[in-house]
């Protein structure tokens, strides 16, 4: 009797192991089938293209003023090469950027009015168009004065936007496109946020404006942009 009662022990300690194992192995199973639980992070949606370090820093170098440049210029879904009229404003709007603290002004009507040298718009041009003395017709140019012998501007120049470099495509004659995001970023978020945002890319795709291609030549100059 007491042999049988030992078997029987012996038999349900068996059952119960071989029981328990096949329910700890199940439940290891769904666990590993079963997704983790992982922290979420941020997007850094403006890490998404590709583009060479070296090229990202060096287009963030000249970011305010590329996107001050691009202030008033016509918005183009097609390849829209610089004009005269739309470098010289270029240049104007980087001038206004640079050196309103200390570029002469003129009073008319109660309106200041920025005035502006050729020789200042030259330079500026020369250094991102590659063109020193950009043509233009005196009375046709809205922004020309004959009897200033100068450039008159009196737009305000204000920056609610930044660009930040996603991708770039180098052409076989060795043209170069960037394309970037106009990223909205509020004011009232902390200066932390704002710079890894223009520098870093930390930003999701509900604070891009717009998308940008910029379009460079052999020498690295300015030749067109089209808006994506």
């Amino acid at each position: 009797m007491k042999k049988v009662i030992i078997v029987l022990i012996i038999a349900i300690l068996i059952v119960a192991v071989v029981v328990g194992f096949k329910f700890y192995s199940g439940s290891k199973k769904q666990e590993s089938e079963t997704p983790s639980e992982t922290p979420k992070t941020e997007e850094y949606y403006g890490k998404r293209g590709e583009i060479s370090e070296t090229d990202r820093i060096k287009f963030l170098s000249k970011n305010d003023e590329y996107l001050v440049g691009m202030i008033g210029l016509p918005v183009s879904n097609e390849v829209r090469n610089f004009s005269n009229d739309d470098m010289i404003r270029f240049a104007l709007n980087i001038a206004v950027e640079r050196y309103s603290s200390m570029l002469e002004t003129r009073t008319r009507s109660g309106v200041s009015q920025y005035i502006i040298e050729e020789e200042t718009v030259n330079m500026i041009t020369k250094e991102y168009f590659g063109i020193a003395n950009v043509p233009f017709d005196e009375l046709a140019n809205p922004y020309y004065s004959r009897s200033n012998d100068a450039f008159l501007f009196n737009e305000s120049i204000e920056k609610v936007l930044y660009y930040y470099p996603v991708s770039q495509l180098v052409n076989e004659a060795g043209t170069k496109e960037i394309t970037a995001d106009a990223i909205f970023i509020s004011d009232n978020q902390a200066p932390t946020d704002i710079e890894s945002a223009k520098y870093e890319g930390k930003y999701t795709a509900e604070n891009v404006d717009s998308t940008i291609k910029f379009i460079f030549n052999a020498e690295g100059y300015l030749t067109g942009y089209q808006y994506l």
